[in-house]
């Protein structure tokens, strides 16, 4: 019997991601010398034009991280000087998370390494006309999977 059409897709990705995955956060602790969940905090708060509510963060880490332990991170990059703290002034209950000057300087060195990376361990064994149509259409997945979609 052939195997469900979903079910192979989902195999063939996590083929591809979790090896990837492995050598891109190996990369990124050996070159830059940063954890991958730091590295992805940044990343989204960068890509968000450098700050965003801790509550929106959590919504996208939580496969990874617990609300407490989110919090812990965001404390821990805070005593290392990568982001600040603040009450977010549109709702005073809420928390705001920005990128320092130091944070976002410390996410474009590892950025550069994690570019690398994925051009290494990726990019080397996918033809870029297969690699824009396989975006593409994960792209168009992922909009049908948005909320209100």
């Amino acid at each position: 019997m052939a195997p469900d059409p979903t079910q192979r897709l989902w195999t063939a990705l996590v083929d591809v991601y979790q090896p990837v995955l492995r050598d891109v956060v190996g990369a990124l602790e050996r070159d830059a010398g940063i954890d991958s969940g730091t590295y992805s905090a940044l990343a989204y708060l960068d890509r968000a034009g450098g700050s965003m509510r801790l509550r929106d963060l959590h919504d996208l880490m939580r496969v990874r991280y617990s609300q407490p332990g989110l919090s812990r991170l965001v404390q821990r990059m805070e005593q290392d000087g990568l982001v600040a703290r603040r009450v977010d002034p549109e709702d005073r209950r809420g928390t705001l998370v920005g990128l320092s000057r130091a944070g976002r300087n410390r996410f474009r060195r590892a950025h550069e390494v994690y570019d690398a990376a994925l051009g290494e361990h990726l990019g080397r064994n996918v033809s870029p006309a297969s690699a824009t149509a396989l975006a593409r259409s994960l792209e168009e997945l992922a909009a049908r999977r948005a909320p209100g979609a």
